[in-house]
């Protein structure tokens, strides 16, 4: 697959997936703060943040220099995966523990996907 085109799908892909995320977060904000002993208004800042943030990067895909949006979001999403994992040390649960970095894990793999994207529109252009 081109850079060009892999890069789009990747952020495409992490829009769609914060979108659903964030809302899924938002919604669920009593029952994530119990698991997560965090408030609940902090949950759901969080989760209305992720939905604002799957807007802003389906924006910078559209408007930025593909590989100037790819970069923001791949430091973005490597900062969140760190942040994320960190949450997960405030659980009280086990299974609570696991899904925290189970996330943290899919962000991982998005920022990985965007290096990626990066390193093929080098690729594409030499």
């Amino acid at each position: 697959m081109k850079g060009q085109r892999l890069g789009m799908l990747s952020l495409r892909l992490d829009a769609l997936y914060c979108l659903v995320l964030g809302a899924a977060v938002a919604v669920a904000s009593s029952a994530i703060s119990s698991a997560l002993a965090l408030p609940t208004g902090v949950i759901l800042a969080i989760g209305i943040s992720v939905v604002l943030w799957a807007g802003f990067v389906e924006w910078i895909r559209r408007t930025l220099d593909l590989r100037l949006a790819l970069r923001i979001v791949m430091i973005a999403n490597i900062a969140a995966t760190l942040a994320v994992a960190l949450v997960s040390f405030t659980a009280a649960a086990f299974f609570a523990v696991l899904g925290v970095l189970a996330v943290s894990v899919d962000i991982a793999l998005f920022a990985g996907s965007q290096a990626f994207a990066l390193g093929r529109l080098r690729v594409d252009t030499s």
